[in-house]
């Protein structure tokens, strides 16, 4: 199992580096093995793959502990996600950006979806929040795509400006943006 986890995290690394333009040789001359090695542990190229975008989808979506009903809460959850890793947040642009076509019914279907489920349970939030008089009454929608649109932007932001550690910023971001929507003192403040 050992061996087959090195490969998983050796694939993941050249996948967010090249998409799926990596060989099977540079897997595991990384990994440090032979090719026959390889075909031990998974059918072919595309079998890995798999394994390793529906695990990586797995562990994003729920890992990302949405039942805490706390949009301030999953707003950070998701920005401590890429936080520690480069690779994550490289892995996903590239992911998102150039899925592998042979995972198009399948695995870029499966993150449409609970994509599709998040956007709900933020919308429901927003809901909840204008039932308690936390929010003033607004287009709920649009104040959900705000929120994702504002996690998105400072995600690929801090590709293109090559950021590390912004938790400091991240802070005075979430507090306009509370401020923006008409946030009152509350526990996402």
């Amino acid at each position: 199992m050992e061996t087959r986890n090195k490969i998983i995290k050796a694939a993941f690394r050249l996948f967010a580096d090249k998409g799926t333009e990596f060989s099977i040789a540079e897997v595991t001359k990384e990994v440090g093995i032979q090719k026959a090695s390889f075909y031990a542990h998974f059918t072919s190229k595309e079998t890995m793959l798999y394994e390793i975008i529906d695990r990586e989808i797995d562990n994003y979506f729920f890992e990302i502990k949405e039942s805490n009903r706390n949009l301030k809460n999953i707003f950070f959850s998701i920005l401590d996600y890429y936080q520690d890793s480069e690779v994550k947040l490289y892995f996903w642009k590239r992911l998102l950006l150039f899925p592998p076509k042979v995972f198009k019914d399948t695995l870029v279907k499966k993150i449409a979806d609970l994509s599709l489920k998040r956007f709900q349970i933020i919308k429901d939030i927003i809901r909840e929040y204008i039932e308690e008089g936390i929010l003033p009454d607004q287009n709920i929608d649009k104040s959900a795509i705000a929120y994702l649109s504002l996690i998105h932007g400072l995600l690929s932001s801090s590709i293109i400006y090559n950021y590390r550690d912004r938790k400091n910023e991240y802070i005075e971001i979430w507090q306009d943006f509370w401020r923006g929507i008409g946030g009152k003192e509350h526990d996402d403040a």
